[in-house]
């Protein structure tokens, strides 16, 4: 991860989003790694990158809620309200005892 943080320190985000790439192809269900690619795409990718990425993230790591939350978020943010809420409802039954998807789902609501 030093190398992505090296490349994105030097404006190499096409370096940087390969490493991360790569590292997700050997370490698909660490979410840690998805957060970091996320935040990535979300300061220096697009839209569209983030979101894919997001989308990407909860298949590998159905348990990891920050990801599902900023998906969530991303659609909310964008206006996508309906959508928002489908996430939330997947999130909820992947993580069915989760108080914080719960919470979201009462704020989109």
């Amino acid at each position: 991860m030093e190398d992505a943080d090296s490349f994105i320190a030097n404006k190499a985000y096409v370096a940087a989003r390969a490493v991360y790439a790569y590292t997700l192809t050997v370490f698909p269900t660490k979410k840690s790694i998805w957060q970091r690619a996320a935040f990535f795409e979300k300061n220096h990718g697009t839209v569209e990158h983030y979101e894919s990425l997001l989308q990407r993230a909860v298949t590998y790591c159905p348990k990891a809620e920050v990801l599902w939350l900023m998906r969530a978020k991303s659609k909310w943010l964008a206006g996508c309200v309906p959508e928002a809420r489908s996430i939330l409802i997947d999130a909820f039954k992947a993580n069915p005892n989760s108080e914080e998807i719960w919470i979201a789902a009462f704020t989109f609501g």
